[in-house]
């Protein structure tokens, strides 16, 4: 069994001063066509970067985020933080797609996506410059007010991916009538069954969405999903997630030529 004890969630005041002092930060993680190395876009996560514990990951505190029902402020602070980031790499001619990850319950009501709309008005951004990532499971029986939201978010023009796809319970029913252009993958599937790659990568062609490759931790599952006829990749062997101050000598030094695999 396991003995380690279990870390006490952050106080709603704790989380509060956290989002008061700016101490939640998107990093980013790059997403690759892997035959060529070439960059897909970044995808944005959260850390606190907590003045007394350090970086703390989000297994740590989001929980109580969503206990507090702070999840929307974070999500409104990342937002702000990833469009600004996307303004100044226009300003040297790089244009880039940026994913976030939502819950479905955020979209219960319309305020989120009238903030997406008007975030993206005040940096001068479309809709396609973004995608919004949900975890497979917080969308079984997705309520009509999400399933709204969700089609408002598409008729924004952003990108909308189902996340850890084969880890709940979809159905072709749910795939066909919510409005998501791509699903991901853990690519720890190509160790334990193959077979789920090759069927969710035929999947996705006929259901005219992509397909990325989540997980890809080192050259072996790499060279397995390419050779299953994989493209799209996310992962610590690819990339591991940077701080955005970090990301723009990144980018340059990809541009100039380097790339790690």
């Amino acid at each position: 069994m396991d003995s380690s004890p279990v870390k006490p969630l952050p106080s709603e005041l704790e989380i509060q001063r956290g989002l008061a002092l700016g101490e939640f930060r998107a990093w980013f993680q790059p997403k690759f066509f892997m035959h060529t190395g070439q960059l897909a876009g970044v995808e944005a996560l959260v850390r606190w970067e907590h003045p007394a514990r350090g970086v703390l990951l989000p297994e740590d505190f989001l929980a109580a985020v969503l206990a507090y029902d702070l999840i929307d402020d974070m999500f409104k602070q990342l937002l702000e933080q990833g469009l600004s980031l996307l303004g100044v790499l226009r300003r040297q001619s790089i244009a880039l797609e940026l994913a976030f990850n939502l819950h479905a319950s955020q979209l219960l009501g319309g305020a989120l996506v009238a903030h997406i709309q008007w975030a993206l008005g005040q940096h001068g951004f479309s809709g396609s410059s973004l995608v919004f990532e949900f975890a497979e499971n917080g969308l079984l029986n997705a309520s009509p007010a999400v399933q709204e939201n969700l089609l408002r978010l598409r008729m924004l023009g952003c990108g909308l991916a189902i996340d850890d796809f084969g880890n709940g319970f979809s159905s072709l029913k749910l795939l066909c009538q919510l409005p998501f252009n791509q699903l991901k993958l853990d690519g720890g599937f190509v160790r334990h069954s193959p077979s789920l790659v090759s069927s969710t990568l035929a999947l996705s062609r006929f259901l005219g969405m992509g397909l990325v490759i989540e997980g890809v931790s080192n050259p072996q599952i790499r060279d397995g999903v390419l050779a299953l006829g994989c493209e799209l990749g996310q992962g610590f062997y690819l990339a591991r997630p940077m701080a955005g101050y970090r990301l723009l000598p990144w980018l340059e030094a990809q541009a100039s030529g380097y790339s790690k695999f």
